[in-house]
Order: structure tokens, then sequence, then C-alpha cells
């Protein structure tokens, strides 16, 4: 069978259909396929070290925001006063998820 002609957008046409026990089930009719992502042999190693220092950054911000409003919560001033602490603890989380030994 042809792949109909679709828009773009088009990502997955499913049908509802019954099976033999008469339960509507979905059935997957059209799936765009997956295209090969694009990029050079030679970044590959600095691309994947610049995705995981990224990732490793958004842990440490997300770390310390919690750190931070915890401490609020606690005690007046709190996130001023915790802060050292907040900021080291933060920035050890982001250390354990980004290894340095993996990247290449």
């Amino acid at each position: 069978m042809e792949n109909p002609r679709l828009s773009r957008s088009v990502n997955r046409i499913t049908v509802m259909r019954k099976d033999p026990t008469g339960a509507i089930v979905p059935v997957v009719v059209y799936k765009k396929a997956n295209k090969r992502k694009k990029g050079s042999r030679t970044f590959k190693a600095a691309e994947k070290a610049t995705r995981r220092i990224a990732k490793a950054q958004r842990r440490t911000a997300g770390e310390y925001l919690s750190r931070h409003e915890k401490s609020n919560r606690k005690k007046k001033d709190g996130w001023l006063k915790d802060l050292s602490k907040n900021s080291f603890g933060s920035l050890r989380k982001g250390r354990k998820s980004f290894k340095l030994s993996t990247l290449f």
C-alpha cells in the first residue's frame, strides 16, 4: 500500500476498530518514519559533552531552587542563611550527573 499524501505536520493516523472480543482498540494505520539525525562524526564527541554539561547545569539549577524554597519556608531569611550550604549541595548533585570519564 502506498503512503497517503498528507501534510508534513501529520505524524500518525490512528483508527479505532473492534477486535474479535468486541472491545474497541486503537490501530495505527500510518506513522511517519523517523529521520536520521544530521551531524558530522568530527563533532560528535563535542556535541555529547555540550549536551551533558547542559543537563548537569539544569539539574544543578533545579536542585538549588528546591533547596532555596525549602530554606525560605523553614525560617525567616532562610535562603540567605543557608546560601552557601544550598549552593554547595546543589553543585555536588550537578557534579554527580556530569561524569567526565564517560564523555570520551
